[in-house]
């Protein structure tokens, strides 16, 4: 696979390399590209062999995750190397990352699940460790004390000298800070643990400046005015009852002021300037009126170059100047698409984008602004390039609550627009949201003839805190019901024939597809699970975290905001067998260590048990999601022959199932 990789990007390239990239010219989408439909199960399941890319500094190499043989490697190229010269590749699990420590080292971050006990509870804690490879000698070695419990990098040389890491000793201790020297692994401790402080930032020059504590429904900063200063507590005016998160701390060189990520002004994470001498927040240097800043993009001294948010689909908006006009001109060369900058080398001249769509699965180019071209590096799913896809379009409707419910409609390519049969496709998490990026399961089955929703209900990240906050508590009631109101709209807009719906969904989504199913057997005909929680009271026992949105949360010892309020065997499907009256396709990775297989295992017996309509099937090479394609095609074929038999979209089944009631219908729909 890695050969095919390197072959298919050179192709791409000599396709493309003589021409200097043109502002109005988008790239045409050959004339008879196949239609989804023609498309094997197979193709579909094939997992992404590339993801995230990232260009070293000097502009010479890109390091990217690929897949090959079932496994996970880290590969790093040479840009314009031969097609058949191999990349270096280095091992690497599934949950690594990595970025680059100046041109030849690769900084890489690894996580571990292991099991502990704390009193009657078990819970799945994470070990992160960093290792440096050196692409010289290569070899990775470990930074730090073996015995650390948990790392991070919280700067890194840009010349690639060294490294802050911030470093756990245990569980309950706080992180001190290590200045490692990557050149020979020496370590010396520039900032010792302070109780409290879990977390630490460094400026632009790799000065230790401020630690955040959190606790008391309050956010405390210690600041160091200077190289050798002592820390201070700047915290004195912050209001007790503020429950915001500080999400990043960013320094301008040389100075007391910062860049601060905060949601405590609106509830909605946005970017602010940052006076830590006389600890005062200054106006918004980018707030978005409906939506989260998602990722704040800075310049190479700490000042604010950019920022990503999402509102109906991935954005980005540049303040600096040059990458404004920079941005408009990729755009206008790569229209109707999501037009990503990853990074740059250090002389701005070489970048690395990656442009995709709802309907094109993408492609990474690297862009030489001196010579006007833009070459195409690789796509992920080389398979599905130029094929025609389903159009995802952004919508809203309102649920039970009153509450607007954004969401993702995909329809069937074809002429018939009504009375078409659905699938609903809940996110996991459940504290996540669904996307407008291309998504195989998404045109999978648009490409089997399903009308397919994605709704982004209550509890849902990126619409600010009040969203957020609107799920607690809401397991198994208020977002099943912005589910339950999203087939109900749908219905009412002739779109979708009430009789011919399934639910479908993965971790959290596999749970709501049971749970809706169950409290609503006249609005399904079947649901699918994988990897889906069935009973929330040893779930939670197991992993505190799972029902937690992390971005608001940092305290690992926070559990799930509602708990105490909520009847969790009331809610939980395991408890209530008897009420699944529709088929169910229940699936699960044996080598899950999110949501333990014994959840879908005790489920399918209650369900035999109770003579409930399921059919299992286990993966043993698989976890959370699949690893391996031969299993995620079986899983695909699965659910192609489930939905023929119990929701087939070629014609009405013979017996439809009772009408839905009208509890709820939406009353307004959006294309934002």
């Amino acid at each position: 696979m890695i050969y095919r990789l390197a072959a298919c990007a050179a192709a791409a390239i000599a396709l493309v390399a003589a021409a200097p990239l043109r502002a109005q010219a988008a790239p045409a989408a050959p004339t008879a590209a196949p239609a989804a439909a023609s498309i094997s199960v197979e193709d579909f399941a094939r997992l992404p062999f590339l993801s995230d890319a990232l260009l070293s500094p000097d502009g010479t190499r890109i390091a990217g995750r690929v897949s090959q043989g079932g496994a996970q490697h880290i590969a790093i190229w040479t840009v314009g190397a031969p097609a058949d010269r191999q990349p270096v590749l280095i091992p690497s699990g599934g949950s690594d990352s990595f970025v680059w420590a100046g041109d030849r080292r690769l900084l890489i971050t690894v996580d571990f699940s292991f099991i502990i006990r704390i009193g009657t509870g078990i819970y799945p804690i994470l070990l992160r460790r960093v290792s440096s490879y050196d692409l010289d000698a290569q070899k990775a070695v470990s930074l730090g004390s073996e015995e650390a419990f948990r790392q991070e990098a919280i700067f890194v040389d840009p010349a690639g000298r060294y490294v802050l890491l911030s470093s756990q000793a245990n569980l309950e201790r706080e992180p001190n800070v290590l200045r490692i020297d990557l050149a020979t692994g020496t370590a010396v401790e520039v900032q010792p643990r302070v109780h409290g402080v879990w977390s630490w930032f460094a400026d632009a020059e790799g000065i230790v400046r401020v630690g955040v504590t959190y606790g008391e429904r309050r956010t405390r900063f210690y600041y160091r005015a200077a190289p050798g200063a002592e820390l201070r507590l700047i915290d004195t005016r912050r209001n007790v009852d503020d429950d915001s998160v500080i999400d990043m701390v960013r320094f301008v060189s040389n100075t007391d002021r910062g860049i601060i990520v905060t949601n405590a002004e609106t509830g909605r994470f946005a970017i602010y300037d940052y006076d830590f001498a006389t600890d005062t927040r200054g106006p918004a240097l980018f707030a978005h009126p409906e939506v989260d800043v998602t990722q704040a993009i800075f310049g190479r001294d700490g000042s604010l170059d950019g920022v990503f948010y999402e509102d109906d689909r991935p954005r980005v908006r540049w303040l600096d100047a040059d990458m404004a006009r920079l941005q408009e001109r990729i755009d206008r060369t790569l229209a109707g698409h999501t037009n990503m900058i990853i990074n740059s080398s250090r002389d701005g001249n070489r970048v690395l984008l990656f442009s995709s769509a709802a309907d094109d699965p993408g492609t990474y180019y690297v862009f030489d602004q001196a010579a006007r071209r833009m070459e195409i590096f690789a796509s992920p799913y080389d398979v599905l390039v130029g094929r025609r896809f389903a159009e995802v379009r952004p919508v809203s409707y309102t649920s039970t609550d009153g509450s607007r419910i954004p969401a993702y409609l995909t329809l069937p390519p074809g002429p018939v627009q009504r009375g078409l049969p659905l699938v609903v496709l809940p996110h996991g998490g459940p504290f996540a949201r669904d996307s407008w990026m291309f998504d195989p399961q998404v045109q999978f089955l648009a490409s089997r003839g399903y009308a397919v929703l994605q709704p982004n209900f209550r509890g849902s990240t990126g619409y600010g805190r009040a969203f957020v906050e609107r799920g607690y508590g809401q397991l198994g009631t208020g977002m099943i019901d912005d589910v339950d109101a999203g087939v109900d709209w749908l219905v009412q807009q002739g779109i979708v024939d009430a009789s011919r719906v399934c639910i479908m969904g993965g971790s959290y989504g596999g749970y709501a597809a049971v749970r809706a199913a169950m409290r609503s057997p006249g609005r399904y005909r079947c649901a699918i699970s994988f990897a889906g929680p069935s009973d929330w009271r040893s779930m939670i026992r197991y992993n505190s975290q799972l029902a937690v949105p992390q971005r608001y949360v940092r305290e690992w010892r926070q559990r799930v905001r509602g708990e105490e309020q909520t009847d969790l065997d009331s809610i939980s499907t395991l408890r209530h067998p008897q009420l699944l009256r529709v088929p169910l396709l229940l699936a699960h990775g044996e080598q899950d260590l999110t949501v333990p297989i014994e959840q879908s295992r005790r489920l399918a017996r209650a369900l035999e048990r109770a003579h409930a309509p399921v059919e299992t099937v286990f993966y043993p090479k698989s976890g959370h999601g699949f690893t391996d394609a031969a299993e995620s095609a079986d899983f695909m074929r699965r659910v192609e022959a489930f939905l023929a038999r119990h929701n087939p979209a070629a014609t009405p089944p013979a017996a439809p199932a009772p009408a839905a009631s009208a509890a709820g219908v939406p009353i307004s729909a959006a294309s934002r």
